[in-house]
């Protein structure tokens, strides 16, 4: 039997009269349609669930009815208008995301007569023929600490967040020996499919991926760097109006700031670095706000963040630029047009942004869609993801040397007018050349080999062809690590495909433990229109170790 831990937070175990739960529709993150999971687990929760005179779950198809007349996500103020609706005083809701062949269930638990947030229930399956164990553990788990009925089966280890857990320890899964070890890929060190699941404060490890605790946001991009000096690396995340600050450190994930923006601001990227030469980086945030660039630089001042600059007049990206290290650059808008064909290196000259000189970049670069690849033998080249979302490699001056038949970068995160946005949002229509895509960045990280870098994209996968270049979709993503050696490219790694859409992506010393980190975010969009995915979407983190680990004792 492979193991499971239930993790859940301040339970008052009450069974006074007839209780009454209505269990929402669950969402489910899969890269293909399993409806049929999702119906199984709702009936299998449901039978648990009731207790004759104790506990009655309301009919599927009577919830069914008033959850259709109540759109939006299923979160805690929805759950909470359809639990009244019904009469209910319990309503269960969540989400199943499978990850290859791994299984979760994160369960949402509302008491409707307490002013309390809802309880959360979490469950992890190695294989899809474990399922209906989880599903024992979490009704009995539900059952015990809510309702008070005795458990059917084994209490599982319990542990509450932040510390350690008290219980018996998890019988090892039936895997062999090798099963076990920390394995290598192509110089990285990454975790083997853990036999156990462990719970945090800020989420969990799922077969050998930590995993953050679903975020009340769509992230957009993520930034990472030490902002406030203390030797402890935060997380920026952005949505389309909103900045988050986090950091994890001590197995917590937490919430540091949130520094809310107007409702017409439309944030298309974020990076973080010393781009002032101050020894302390700032937040620069790329801001596209009532057709206009309205960009801004935040920085932390006397414990305080504060907003440096704003109203800049440009598209914003921090680069490393071969002989000069980080840089800001900046480009703006021309006429009618998004984006003007110049580039411009950026300096803080103590009261705004100015343009000091000008890049040679090849014809369509912007700054969100192009790197430098820097050989370390004299011969950098210029990276580009083109509108097509395939990768070109140019020479230093710019003369085309490859082109990739691989798709890479592709997101929903768009830039248009806004008149072209309002048609967008509410009939899906505009111009081919007013709304223009930013791909997601392009990463360029040192490899374990001397000399070698690394460069890591995502590859998102279509719900339909991805040749209509207005409309995007995506049901599932990948991450690449790639080498441009000898002309071509060669694959050195790639993640498991990661069910739903793969928004951004980072590497960097997230965990704050001397190693490197790959951070994927992604956006759990199932059953949500694109253009709506940036209001109404939630995120999640996903966190694979790939640093060079100290040799194991003996």
């Amino acid at each position: 039997m492979f193991p499971v831990l239930i993790g859940f937070l301040g339970f008052p175990a009450e069974a006074k009269g007839i209780k009454e739960v209505a269990i929402l529709p669950l969402v489910i993150n899969a890269p293909e349609k399993m409806d049929y999971l999702r119906e199984g687990i709702e009936e299998m929760l449901s039978s648990r669930l009731t207790w004759e005179g104790k506990v009655i779950v309301l009919n599927r198809s009577q919830v069914q009815k008033v959850a259709e007349k109540i759109p939006g996500l299923a979160d805690e103020s929805r759950a909470q208008r359809i639990g009244k609706q019904l009469a209910a005083e319990y309503v269960l809701w969540g989400s199943i995301t499978v990850i290859g062949s791994g299984f979760s269930l994160d369960l949402n638990l509302l008491d409707l007569s307490l002013n309390q947030p809802p309880k959360k229930f979490f469950g992890q399956a190695k294989g899809m023929d474990e399922v209906i164990l989880r599903i024992n553990d979490i009704s009995d788990t539900i059952s015990e600490k809510v309702f008070g009925r005795a458990r059917t089966t084994p209490s599982p280890p319990v542990a509450m967040a932040g510390l350690p857990s008290k219980g018996p320890e998890p019988a090892p899964a039936a895997e062999s020996p090798g099963d076990k070890t920390r394995q290598s890929l192509k110089g990285f060190i990454i975790n083997p499919l853990s036999p156990q699941i462990t719970m945090s404060a800020g989420g969990f490890d799922m077969a050998g991926i930590w995993r953050s605790t679903i975020l009340p946001l769509a992230l957009v991009d993520m930034a990472f760097g030490d902002i406030d000096g203390d030797g402890k690396i935060e997380t920026v995340l952005v949505s389309k109006n909103r900045i988050y600050i986090y950091r994890y450190d001590k197995e917590k994930f937490e919430l540091i700031k949130e520094i809310p923006g107007s409702r017409w601001d439309n944030y298309l990227a974020v990076d973080v670095g010393d781009i002032n030469r101050t020894g302390r980086p700032q937040i620069v945030v790329s801001n596209y706000k009532s057709n206009s660039l309205k960009s801004k630089v935040l920085t932390w001042d006397q414990g305080e963040y504060k907003t440096l600059a704003e109203d800049i007049p440009y598209h914003l990206r921090i680069h490393q630029v071969p002989g000069r290290g980080s840089v800001l650059l900046g480009q703006e808008t021309f006429g009618d047009q998004l984006f003007d064909k110049k580039i411009h290196l950026l300096s803080w000259n103590g009261k705004k942004y100015v343009p000091v000189e000008r890049l040679n970049l090849p014809e369509g670069v912007t700054v969100y869609n192009f790197a430098y690849l820097d050989l370390k033998d004299g011969s950098p080249k210029i990276l580009h993801l083109n509108n097509s979302n395939r990768l070109n490699i140019y020479s230093a001056e710019g003369k085309a040397e490859y082109l990739s038949n691989e798709y890479f970068g592709g997101t929903i995160n768009y830039i248009t007018k806004r008149d072209e946005m309002d048609e967008y949002i509410l009939t899906g229509r505009t111009s081919d050349t007013s709304l223009v895509y930013i791909p997601s960045r392009i990463v360029v990280v040192p490899g374990q080999t001397p000399n070698k870098m690394e460069i890591i994209l995502n590859r998102n996968k279509s719900s339909f062809l991805d040749v209509i270049s207005r409309f995007r979709s995506y049901s599932s993503g990948e991450i690449y690590s790639i080498s441009y050696e000898g002309g071509t490219l060669k694959e050195n790694w790639r993640t498991q495909p990661i069910s739903d859409y793969v928004s951004n992506y980072g590497v960097a010393d997230f965990k704050n433990n001397g190693q490197r980190q790959l951070i994927v975010g992604v956006v759990q969009s199932s059953g949500i229109p694109i253009a709506q995915v940036f209001t109404s979407g939630r995120s999640v983190l996903n966190c694979y170790d790939l640093g060079v680990t100290s040799p194991t004792k003996k």
